[in-house]
């Protein structure tokens, strides 16, 4: 979804969203799809070809990044590896960081070098504002002696800001899609296992503790899982394996 112009500061503005949900399937897709929205709008109001790369740290996973280029997917990939970076900093980059091809402090002068290594001239990294637990950045690349401005800046950190909002909502939209997922493959399972102890209790007169504890024994002898023990007894029935019915919610 494009953005609107930069020179727009009316009300139309506020509460905008990026559509990082329609054609993705996972946050790497959402990613992407952000890193080639930032890379057209921030073009198109700069008068200058940028390149966009973002990165999203969650906890206990590794992080994920994306790229607008090639180019630009490597560079914000590498912030990982060398952790020198503003956008490796996740949470702790608070404000947008310049480094600009003249006057940038002291401490990113390994990333500076990094920069014109990758072929870039100048980059701005913003933080995006997730929810606990996660944290991202975007990093704004441009080539030659090009600087980022103030204007280019402030332009910056508000497209940040319609992208923190957008992210979270799709982050939490594919949380979702996964977590029906995992319930889907747990009720299939429960299907399995309790039409097969009831074959078993059918067979053996026996109760339903004392079924699920023969399925049990069973898993653990041929070092299967429980649902798989399941269905082979299920596969000799003249009906075959239990299927699982999803009713869709009524509405009044």
């Amino acid at each position: 979804m494009a953005v609107g112009p930069a020179h727009n500061r009316g009300p139309e503005r506020q509460g905008f969203l990026l559509d990082l949900i329609t054609g993705t399937e996972d946050d790497a897709g959402s990613l992407q799809t952000l890193a080639d929205a930032g890379a057209r709008w921030l073009s198109t109001t700069a008068g200058s070809t940028i390149e966009c790369g973002a990165v999203l740290h969650r906890q206990r996973t590794y992080a994920a990044g994306a790229g607008s280029t090639p180019g630009a997917a490597r560079f914000a990939a590498a912030e990982e590896e060398h952790a020198d970076g503003p956008t490796a900093l996740g949470v702790a980059l608070s404000a947008p960081v310049v480094v600009n091809p003249t006057g940038s402090p002291a401490r990113w002068q390994a990333y500076r070098h990094r920069l014109l290594d990758g072929g870039y001239g100048a980059a701005l990294a913003l933080p995006l504002e997730l929810r606990p637990g996660s944290s991202g950045a975007l990093v704004f690349l441009a080539h030659g002696n090009y600087a980022f401005i103030t204007r280019i800046t402030n332009e910056a950190a508000w497209f940040a800001g319609v992208a923190s909002q957008s992210l979270k909502l799709a982050l939490d939209v594919h949380g979702v899609i996964r977590s029906g997922d995992n319930l889907k493959q747990v009720l299939e399972s429960r299907t399995s296992i309790d039409v097969a102890c009831g074959v078993l209790m059918a067979q053996n007169r026996c109760s339903y503790p004392e079924a699920f504890s023969k399925l049990a024994g069973a898993s653990r002898h041929r070092n299967l899982k429980v649902r798989s023990v399941a269905d082979s007894i299920l596969s000799t029935m003249p009906s075959g394996a239990a299927g699982t019915r999803f009713d869709p919610p009524a509405f009044a």
